[in-house]
């Protein structure tokens, strides 16, 4: 699936990529994109460079993380 890439909002983003001290929070009504934004986002961090081993892409409403309670 070809993703539109959110220019603006990443604009607002890119800057926190590698800043390991914050939690980051991306938050949104249901089906405004919020998964197609952090999908872009783990790709420019794939292509920079960033290991795909070292990024972690959950989808939580699938039945099987249902149960998922803490880190």
């Amino acid at each position: 699936m070809k993703l539109y890439k959110r220019e603006n909002y990443l604009k607002k983003i890119r800057g926190f990529y590698h800043d390991t001290d914050l939690i980051k929070v991306i938050s949104g009504v249901r089906r405004c994109g919020k998964s197609c934004l952090m999908q872009t986002i783990a790709d420019e961090l794939k292509e920079s460079g960033i290991s795909s081993e070292n990024i972690f892409y959950i989808k939580l409403d699938k039945r099987g993380y249902k149960n998922i309670k803490n880190a």
